[in-house]
């Protein structure tokens, strides 16, 4: 077996590997934007002699953690024919792919698993809780707004309106532990995916924008792809707006991060949820990610032993002190924290706090070194909305 980056004169292939292990072919402006991300992203492809039996696609992209932007390997398109599944393909595929996304400088990874079982034992690990909601329309709670500071538009008709949208997002993504940068080539592909979205942004009385949502109405469902407020003024007028669907909408569909508690507040609180685990994490190098990693003030030297089975530059003892890292040669057990690159990944973009991962049997330390680490990581929750 034959495992090498993909060309764009191959870009067929790809696509037909696609289609047939996922549920549908894609078609016109979905198929288009697919061929727009196969050019700039990296694919990796297994090949028996001169056929292609498996695929991995690597997207470039960003993003945000406890305010410090990474460059991210989005992980995507896996795929393998169903004669030479169980035969070791889809392992190989990702030992390239972080070999690659190291090679490349994207320090960290994200993907959507089929099972986490399997990416797990690769060291990736589950890191945000997502909170799907099916709300009823008449049970949404705010006090009413005056909605004229709601500009509505959508892809036919935007001007400088959408320059509103993505600054807000940006805003929100600076400020929020886990969220994706979104480029230009992104706010495409969301276009391309959903061209019948539908935009509402709210204004301050000073005529700048402080929230918006992107969403669609189809049948009596009025589905959120995005809702985004930079305070509670912007979130109140926002479900205000959504309210006065009423004569049209029966249910409003959404997702929220699991922690912020979405809907507590509200008269009736008591509607349908469901918490989702479908995205995961990993860290490529660790050399690096610790190195530009904004550690709260270092009241003392940490010590961190990794183990890492499937990306081996990463094993071994790191030191970190004045917000400079180095890998070193060992350490006395005692002064570090010992950590597999599974618990390692979550731990760090904030999914639990050290004392969890210790109570779990993933991290083994004195209560001293936990003492430190804890001080030392920012306990900020993370929360992602991107899907590949």
């Amino acid at each position: 077996m034959d495992y090498r980056i993909m060309t764009k004169k191959e870009t067929d292939l790809i696509i037909d590997i696609r289609d047939y292990c996922f549920r549908h072919a894609y078609e016109g402006e979905t198929l288009e934007d697919f061929r727009n991300w196969i050019e700039i992203s990296t694919t990796i492809g297994a090949f028996n002699k001169e056929r292609l039996v498996g695929q991995l696609m690597i997207l470039p992209l960003q993003i945000n953690l406890h305010g410090q932007i990474y460059d991210m390997g989005g992980i995507g398109f896996v795929a393998t024919y169903p004669e030479y599944r169980n035969s070791g393909v889809m392992k190989q595929l990702i030992i390239h792919s972080l070999k690659e996304m190291k090679n490349r400088g994207q320090t960290i990874s994200i993907l959507g698993p089929f099972s986490v079982a399997f990416y797990r034992y690769f060291g990736w690990e589950v890191f945000f809780d997502r909170l799907n909601y099916n709300l009823p329309i008449e049970k949404i709670h705010v006090d009413k707004k005056n909605l004229n500071g709601i500009i509505r538009f959508d892809y036919s008709y935007m001007d400088n309106n959408i320059l509103m949208v993505k600054e807000v997002y940006e805003k929100y993504a600076l400020k929020t532990n886990g969220m994706m940068q979104r480029d230009e080539k992104w706010w495409k592909r969301l276009k391309m995916r959903q061209p019948k979205a539908m935009f509402a942004v709210v204004l301050n009385e000073e005529g700048e924008a402080e929230g918006y949502i992107r969403y669609l109405i189809q049948d009596m469902d009025f589905i959120l792809l995005d809702f985004i407020a930079l305070n509670i003024d912007a979130e109140q007028k926002l479900w205000q707006y959504i309210y006065v669907h009423q004569s049209n909408v029966s249910t409003v569909r959404g997702s929220a991060a699991a922690h912020e508690s979405f809907g507590s507040t509200w008269e009736n609180p008591q509607f349908e949820k469901k918490v989702i685990q479908d995205k995961m994490v990993r860290i490529v190098d660790v050399e690096k990610f610790l190195s530009a990693y904004p550690f709260n003030a270092l009241e003392k030297t940490l010590y961190l032993k990794v183990t890492d089975h499937f990306a081996p530059w990463n094993q071994g003892v790191y030191k970190i002190e004045n917000q400079k890292t180095t890998k070193i040669a060992e350490k006395e057990q005692d002064a570090c924290l010992q950590m597999d690159i599974t618990s390692l990944s979550s731990f760090l973009v904030g999914y639990h706090d050290i004392n969890w991962y210790h109570y779990q049997n993933k991290a083994v330390a004195t209560k001293e070194v936990l003492a430190g680490w804890a001080k030392a990581v920012p306990a900020e929750k993370p929360q992602f909305y991107g899907h590949f």
